[in-house]
Order: C-alpha cells, then structure tokens, then sequence
C-alpha cells in the first residue's frame, strides 16, 4: 500500500494533446471526493483534513467547515452532479457518466472496471469501447469535461489517468499517478 496519496492538476498548454502535470499538491491525505465550482474555485473531502477549498487552482488550501462532499460511487456522474441511472442494465459497474448533448450517452466501466462501454439509450443496449495501449487497472471514476460535450476522464486503481475525445468510443491513456485517482473535476482553466 502506498503511502502517498494527493491532488494533482494536469494541463494542456496550447491545447496541443500534450497533458502535463503541474504542481498545486495538496499532499499527506487521501482526496475522496472533488468538486469544481469554476477552474480556480475547487473543494475537497480529505481522508484527515476534512472538507478543504482552494480559490487559486490549487495553490492554497482552506478548511471550510462541516461541509460534507460525497464520492459519486456508482451513481452517474454528470457536469451538473451525480444522477440515478436511468436502466440500470450494465452488471459490476464501477464507474459512469454521462455526457450531455442532443443524443446523450452513458459511459460505464464494467467487467470488474476494466474495460469501457458505452450506450446511447440510456443503458438499455451497451457497445465496448476501443482502449488504445495495453490493459488498465479498474475504473474508480470517470466525468465528463465541463469544457466539451464529447469528451471525458477517467481514473484507475493503478493510478491511469485516461481520456476520451469522441464520447466515449476510444479511450486513451494521459498520465500515471503513483496511488489510485478516486476523483476528478474536469475544467478548463481560464
């Protein structure tokens, strides 16, 4: 078990593909819940430090009080908050999302979180989804971007940071982290 577990941002300067990680760490605790009023405004449930926010990307950190945050789980991730899922039809799902849009569709991490799906009823009829690269560690979380309809995040036990920019259909790995990503806000920065 690692000992090591933190907030960390990642950038994609110029827009180019090429995500980077930059500093902003709230380092010793385990981050368990995440929430992105805007770029610069975010809040977190700490495992020790309780509820903290931060009003500069990340730079600082503040306790807020008695404010409690709850980790999606496997409720449906959405920009706006965790929804019940309409069909509850995909078994073991770890992770879901949806993203919105004229045709929306449901993301999930299913067969042990392993792998991706993706369904455009509503979680009636499921279609896997391409993974470029070799094979993940299970999905904890995956959320739509707030700044795109068609793309989403995703993180993994083993630390995988993963994106798609199709809806779903693809997925590709960004980034490894050290520990298990157990949350992500997606936004873009001013």
């Amino acid at each position: 078990m690692l000992d090591r577990e933190w907030l960390v941002v990642y950038s994609d300067p110029g827009g180019i593909g090429r995500w980077r990680r930059v500093g902003h760490e709230l380092r010793g605790t385990a981050v368990t819940a995440i929430e992105a009023e805007d770029a610069l405004t975010l809040t977190v449930q700490t495992a020790t430090l309780g509820v903290q926010r931060s009003s500069d990307g990340g730079q600082s950190w503040a306790l807020v009080g008695e404010v409690a945050l709850e980790p999606i789980g496997v409720w449906v991730a959405t920009t706006g908050g965790p929804v019940d899922q309409v069909y509850p039809r995909i078994k073991a799902a770890t992770a879901l999302a949806r993203l919105a849009g004229k045709n929306p569709v449901i993301l999930a991490a299913a067969a042990g979180g392993i792998m991706f799906f993706r369904s455009e009823d509503d979680g009636i009829h499921w279609e896997p989804a391409g993974l470029q690269g070799e094979g993940i560690g299970r999905v904890n979380v995956i959320m739509p971007a707030s700044y795109h309809i068609d793309s989403a995040w995703a993180g993994t036990e083993r630390g995988e940071l993963l994106h798609s920019e199709n809806r779903g259909r693809e997925w590709q790995l960004v980034a490894r982290e050290e520990v298990a990503i157990l949350s992500l806000a997606v936004m873009r920065l001013i």
